[in-house]
């Protein structure tokens, strides 16, 4: 099922100002307010193993998104997400450590549970990071980031153009 779009993105793509594309009214903007971004970035906390992956993390994050992260109410998430990295390098080494394949109860060969345990680690983490706007998708639904602007038009963009000049000239 896919997800709601932000109310932010409703207002832009809608029918009217303050319509969704259904015609509803959309909530008032009058309640949004603007929280104050992060002003370079915040020191690491003690939880983060030092020169970790997850203290890569946190400074890369801070850099990248602090036009839409906000220390004062994001903070505790990112802590949360930086964590789970240095526990998803901690089962990378431990996998790598013991290998793909473990023994079993019976003496027979049988894939590592550590394998599943990292992809549902990862799901977490990917999980966390969209409600952080840090995957494309996420970016482009809360309208921070997307891509584009200088790409050279394709060739149906150039069809398009053309037959749109060809309709103004005989018009």
């Amino acid at each position: 099922m896919p997800g709601r779009k932000p109310v932010e993105q409703k207002r832009r793509t809608g029918r009217a100002p303050g319509k969704d594309s259904a015609g509803r009214d959309l909530p008032g903007g009058g309640n949004v307010r603007a929280l104050p971004g992060a002003d370079g970035v915040p020191p690491c906390p003690p939880s983060l193993v030092d020169g970790g992956a997850g203290a890569a993390r946190w400074e890369k994050l801070w850099r990248e998104a602090k036009d839409w992260l906000a220390p004062g109410t994001d903070w505790h998430l990112l802590v949360r997400l930086c964590e789970a990295e240095d526990l998803r390098a901690g089962m990378r080494e431990a996998l790598a450590e013991t290998g793909f394949f473990v023994m079993g109860s019976m003496g027979q060969q049988r894939p590592n549970p550590l394998i599943d345990k990292l992809r549902l680690h990862d799901a977490e983490i990917l999980r966390m990071e969209r409600e952080c706007g840090l995957t494309p998708a996420a970016r482009g639904a809360l309208g921070v980031g997307e891509v584009g602007g200088d790409k050279p038009a394709s060739p149906l963009d150039e069809i398009l153009r053309q037959a749109a000049s060809r309709g103004r000239k005989s018009g």
